[in-house]
């Protein structure tokens, strides 16, 4: 389409709509569709979520205050006893659950399009598919018996969760108001934790305790300062490693775990999985997990804030392939690029910054973490401050806190320097 199309074009949209406004005195047309723009901006600004439903507006009072009037048991509808025992091989159902989802997710296909079952891609589904249900129904890794015991069923919280289906029944039908509703359920249960309130915080200025421990703190022991320095650079040569190990591993794993690179849905899927399950466990059970291994020191703690690097670096790194512009990439395939030529030079320079970014923070997070994982006898200033914990020595724990603030505040300069210079 040449310029003169383009502007043509443009025009006739203009003029499909200015008509409909009504230019005031003194103002042409162009000017009151400006200002009809400007209306309906600061419109929205006015109303972010939208004109409300007012039809759906009755119910969803009634359904979260029933819902409130049941989960706090002012509206008690007592227990049930049921007394029942819910067990299931974990390898039985773990395979019966994969051969599920490859017929959901294949099966469909197949029925529509039955010649592409000699694809590649559907042949290397189906193979990795039965490779996974395989693993679990010949209990090639024993995954034991689930048992889940039953004893009571509480009426009241189960008819709470009744109604907080019905709400978001009616966010589908389209009640913003129920979004609103159910964010604000959410969040007053996350803060509805017993012993935790107003009189918690108001604990932190009066309690004796609390006064005893800061004035045990000062004046610090700065004699102590010599002692935390050799720790202090172990604990920094624990981030260091542990990141660069997370880097290299996370580079390659994130490119099958990104939508736009990775060479299979499948091979998404389980990626994502291993990714997951890793990311769920804490960076101080994964060092204890390697102490079996390599035995106490810092090489436990280097490995396990290493993995759970490794775990977060893969979502971040593939959230950031997934962001880039396609339209780079649609160019380089019609060039005939393969996937390793388009990443290079199509994926990977827009998400550079974003990965680097994603690099530094990783590095500061393991400098702070490093000190906890030092908890399980790694060494580094996390082990000396364990240690004067538990023997009540207040004192050195100040002096070990200033160090760790300056450490970690000249780490967050440095970082910051490297940030400018790459991005």
């Amino acid at each position: 389409m040449s310029i003169e199309e383009k502007e043509k074009e443009k025009k006739l949209d203009q003029s499909a709509i200015l008509p409909a406004l009504q230019p005031q005195p003194g103002e042409n047309r162009e000017d009151a569709f400006a200002r009809q723009f400007s209306t309906d901006a600061n419109h929205n600004l006015l109303r972010p979520f939208g004109t409300p439903n007012w039809r759906l507006f009755g119910p969803l009072l009634v359904i979260l205050a029933l819902a409130l009037l049941f989960f706090t048991h002012i509206i008690n509808a007592g227990k049930l006893d049921v007394t029942n025992t819910i067990s299931f091989g974990v390898n039985l159902w773990g395979g019966l659950a994969i051969i599920a989802i490859g017929l959901i997710s294949i099966g469909p296909k197949l029925v529509r399009h039955p010649q592409e079952i000699r694809s590649q891609r559907v042949l290397a589904s189906i193979i990795l598919l039965a490779l996974l249900a395989a693993f679990f129904l010949l209990k090639i890794v024993d995954l034991g018996l689930f048992t889940y015991k039953l004893d009571q069923l509480d009426i009241s919280s189960l008819i709470g969760l009744v109604l907080v289906g019905g709400m978001i029944y009616l966010a589908f039908q389209g009640s913003a108001m129920a979004i609103v509703a159910l964010v604000g359920l959410f969040l007053w249960w996350g803060f509805s934790i017993e012993d935790f309130g107003f009189s918690t915080v108001g604990d932190l200025f009066n309690s004796p305790n609390g006064g005893r421990l800061l004035r045990s703190m000062f004046p610090p022991k700065w004699d102590y300062f010599s002692l935390a320095v050799d720790p202090m650079l172990l604990t920094v040569q624990t981030a260091v490693a542990s990141t660069v190990i997370g880097i290299v591993v996370a580079l390659p794993l994130s490119i099958l775990a990104a939508r736009n690179t990775t060479p299979h849905p499948i091979i998404y899927n389980i990626v994502r999985f291993l990714i997951n399950t890793v990311r769920a466990v804490p960076s101080l059970i994964l060092a204890l997990l390697f102490i079996p291994f390599v035995g106490l020191g810092p090489g436990a703690g280097v490995l396990g804030l290493a993995l759970h690097s490794v775990s977060v670096l893969t979502k971040l790194y593939a959230e950031a392939f997934e962001s880039v512009k396609p339209q780079p990439l649609e160019a380089l395939n019609a060039v005939g690029a393969d996937g390793l030529k388009t990443f290079r030079w199509g994926v990977f320079p827009q998400a550079f910054p974003l990965v680097a970014s994603y690099s530094i923070f990783n590095w500061e997070s393991n400098g702070r973490d490093s000190t906890v994982v030092a908890f399980v006898g790694g060494g580094g200033i996390g082990f000396l401050l364990q240690q004067n914990l538990s023997l009540l020595n207040y004192a050195n724990v100040a002096v070990l806190l200033v160090v760790l603030i300056i450490t970690v505040s000249i780490l967050d300069r440095f970082s910051d320097f490297v940030r400018s210079r790459i991005i």
